[in-house]
């Protein structure tokens, strides 16, 4: 089963033009790595900005309903 997973996925992957316009999301990436790169002092920047969002999706999640 998992192999067959990981067939579909370098199928839709390389094979389909399903994926085709994920080079231009590549493009922001790459700049903020290059940012970073500049001076390491941003990394906990690019940390917080990639950690923050999802703090409240955890909580969202897993929040203690009673």
């Amino acid at each position: 089963m998992a192999l067959g997973m990981a067939y579909g996925i370098f199928h839709i992957t390389f094979r389909t033009e399903v994926l085709s316009s994920v080079p231009a999301y590549a493009g922001p990436v790459k700049e903020v790595i290059g940012w970073v790169v500049e001076d390491p002092g941003r990394a906990w920047i690019a940390l917080a900005a990639l950690v923050i969002p999802h703090i409240g999706l955890y909580y969202l999640l897993f929040e203690d309903r009673k």
